[in-house]
């Protein structure tokens, strides 16, 4: 094992992976070779280039099995640890509507885990008092979705919960099975993904320093987390130059 491997404690704790030892979960920060691939990272390769990058840098697990929540966790990680923890905002004050920018330390932003004690598949009864057994959605459901709906893109929205569901038909026909649900029935699938949220809370407290007033904002998402060029490259490193 390389000493370049750290610990890393994902915010799903492991309940959601049977068999896999959370103490045995390890990363290591980027290096060139990773940078290859995160340079060629679009839109629409995002999925499975980045996977190719997790099978880089992680080991214990294998990272299609990875719940949203963590992949969005390492994502994070892997920036604070392999560029910079502090990032910069532009964003117009509430109080006195001047547009100010702000310094936000990502390593200090509270991080949402799963409760003890969550277990999968988790069991969900139906209107008509069916029971539906449904799991946290991963990388691997993600990436077979988007596979889907590149032939089917009208029903992009199901696919997605299609996903959760626990049984032994494939995507497609549980899609069909979605399309004829009723909508509270699907509400409570989309409930389930969010009761069980976890990972980075993208919400900060800063002090405005024009007006002094401080208030919550929101930190959005930002493809440079992947690989930072241009003005988010030097934003991160231009101090040291």
């Amino acid at each position: 094992m390389s000493e370049n491997y750290l610990p890393i404690s994902l915010p799903s704790k492991c309940l959601p992976y049977d068999g896999i030892d959370s103490s045995k979960v390890l990363i290591r920060p980027y290096c060139g070779s990773d940078e290859i691939l995160l340079s060629q990272i679009t839109p629409l390769n995002l999925e499975s280039k980045f996977l190719c990058v997790l099978k880089n840098v992680l080991q214990g697990i294998d990272p299609e099995r990875l719940t949203l929540g963590d992949r969005f966790y390492i994502i994070l990680w892997e920036f604070i640890n392999s560029y910079t923890n502090i990032i910069s905002l532009t964003t117009l004050c509430s109080n006195c509507l001047k547009e100010v920018e702000f310094s936000v330390d990502l390593s200090v932003l509270d991080v949402t885990y799963l409760p003890e004690g969550y277990k999968q598949p988790y069991s969900v009864t139906l209107s008509d008092g069916s029971k539906v057994k449904l799991k946290l959605l991963s990388v691997k459901d993600v990436i077979e979705a988007e596979k889907y709906s590149k032939n089917d893109s009208e029903n992009d929205f199901l696919y997605e919960y299609a996903g959760s569901i626990v049984d032994d038909n494939g995507l497609p026909e549980r899609v069909t099975w979605l399309k004829n649900l009723k909508a509270r029935d699907l509400a409570l699938i989309r409930v389930f993904q969010e009761k069980f949220v976890h990972g980075p809370n993208m919400v900060t407290k800063v002090i405005c320093p024009k007006c002094q007033e401080e208030e919550e904002i929101i930190i959005p998402f930002r493809f440079t987390f992947f690989f930072p060029a241009g003005a988010a490259l030097v934003d991160a490193f231009g101090k040291r130059i």
